[in-house]
């Protein structure tokens, strides 16, 4: 049975690590045209009519400011087996050309000029239309513009893990 209890932030943030999540790495470009990119796990649908989607990006990620004032975005669902491609630009966010020489992935340019990587599950070009400031993070509310599926099961997160899903047999 689970009992009532104080939540401290600390609690709050294990209990949360119980629940899988998609890897995204998330690109735009600034306003001089440098490219950005930031890992994610925190992406929803909000709506379909228009096709809307929030990302929750970390307050404290390199280039922050660019993703929230940025007039494009496009979001790339990792696939299984990506889990270099997520922990690459956790540590950098803006090194595009390991990107393509030791993660073997093609880049190609979007809508408003942003970054698109090949060979991801989802990918999807947004434009912004809100952001909101929601404790440590920022949400930015995008409408979808473009969107394109592939093959292949999704890169999961739990806890301090990178999973599979387990399909049935």
């Amino acid at each position: 049975m689970i009992g009532d209890a104080t939540v401290y932030p600390i609690s709050a943030r294990e209990a949360m690590r119980n629940w899988p999540t998609g890897v995204a790495v998330v690109t735009t470009a600034d306003r001089e045209g440098w490219w950005w990119g930031c890992t994610v796990n925190s992406v929803a649908s909000v709506s379909t009519k228009p096709p809307l989607v929030a990302i929750s990006i970390p307050r404290d990620a390199q280039g922050r400011q660019t993703f929230t004032t940025a007039d494009a975005v496009a979001i790339h669902v990792l696939r299984a087996g990506q889990e270099a491609l997520a922990d690459h630009f956790t540590e950098h966010p803006t090194d595009f050309d390991t990107v393509q020489s030791t993660h073997g992935i093609r880049l190609d340019c979007g809508f408003e000029s942003v970054p698109l990587l090949s060979d991801v599950a989802t990918r999807l070009e947004c434009r912004p239309v809100n952001t909101v400031t929601a404790g440590a993070n920022i949400l930015l509310l995008a409408e979808v513009v473009r969107a394109r599926t592939a093959h292949g099961d999704p890169l999961v997160h739990v806890g301090d893990h990178y999973r599979k899903l387990a399909r049935p047999a």
